[in-house]
């Protein structure tokens, strides 16, 4: 895996060092977690923002053609 390297504050650096021996793991293993997560975090705003937009420009119908299909669809599960 390649390596990056940055520049933190020492306060910071002072507490991700206090929350890596709290775990038992390392400041870059926080570090890379962090980082991931963040970044399935965007992807997934990203995907939800397309599926909103994507059912907002569909053509659902009006409410009764979607309570009649919803209300026969019911019907044939019995």
């Amino acid at each position: 895996m390649p390596a990056v390297s940055f520049y933190l504050p020492e306060g910071t650096l002072k507490e991700l060092r206090a929350e890596a021996r709290a775990r038992k793991t390392s400041v870059s293993r926080l570090i890379r977690t962090a980082v991931e997560k963040h970044l399935d975090a965007e992807t997934r705003k990203k995907a939800k923002g397309e599926l909103t937009r994507l059912l907002g420009a569909a053509d659902l119908g009006g409410w009764d053609e979607v309570h009649a299909e919803r209300t026969r669809e019911s019907d044939d599960r019995s």
